[in-house]
């Protein structure tokens, strides 16, 4: 797989991680799914006799997310099956899960498909360009940005201004897809949530393309 068809991945996923984060946030009460700090809090609270529904709710969340974060070393030492393939299909199975999700249930328990998900999808992306970057959260991207293109400003090191431009490429996508979710809801409701099936689409094609798995896809060859 090149190092470009590895970037456009890398940006699509991010789009896809935006959306699943911009979908929680709107559809349950501002609560993030990608990331675990708050889950953590709660599991230190119980541990000192803070117990609630809410509480074990978001404990079963950590769960959730704990599992999916183990089967990315299990599913391919096991079943020998791309990580990055299983990562589209439990994505799409999420769509659909939140797309049709009792409005009755608990915001953590409804939340449960993305906490897989996204934990399922940052072990399965984690790089692009050589570069550690997140495509389910922002906060490192963001830092990884703004110190580079500052180191940028005071060397004048190019390599820099690139990683730069890199994490910067990724903050845009993800937040595209923040932007598309809040637009996919407000004309569907829950059922927005289908939209980004297509993201999910053109994603399976340049990962399959990039791993030679599509016959019909003329590709360059070398001449001698």
């Amino acid at each position: 797989m090149t190092e470009k068809t590895e970037r456009h991945i890398h940006l699509n996923m991010a789009l896809i991680g935006g959306f699943l984060g911009g979908f929680a946030v709107i559809n349950h009460m501002d609560l993030l799914a990608s990331a675990q700090t708050s889950n953590l809090i709660s599991l230190a609270l119980i541990l000192v006799g803070r117990t609630s529904a809410e509480t074990l709710a978001r404990v079963g969340a950590l769960g959730v997310y704990v599992l999916a974060l183990t089967l990315t070393i299990v599913v391919p030492r096991v079943l020998k099956w791309n990580n990055q393939l299983v990562s589209i299909a439990v994505d799409v199975l999420a769509l659909f899960s939140i797309a049709f999700m009792p409005d009755t249930l608990d915001h953590f328990v409804a939340m449960y498909p993305i906490f897989f998900a996204m934990a399922y999808q940052w072990c399965s992306f984690p790089t692009s360009e050589g570069y550690v970057s997140a495509t389910i959260f922002s906060t490192n991207n963001l830092r990884q940005c703004v110190t580079a293109f500052t180191s940028y400003l005071c060397d004048h090191d190019p390599k820099m201004l690139g990683k730069a431009c890199m994490y910067g490429k990724v903050l845009l996508m993800f937040h595209i897809g923040v932007a598309f979710s809040w637009l996919a809801c407000q004309r569907f409701g829950a059922h927005g949530a289908l939209l980004a099936l297509v993201p999910c689409l053109t994603a399976l094609f340049q990962i399959l393309s990039g791993l030679n798995a599509l016959p019909f896809v003329v590709r360059e060859t070398s001449r001698v």
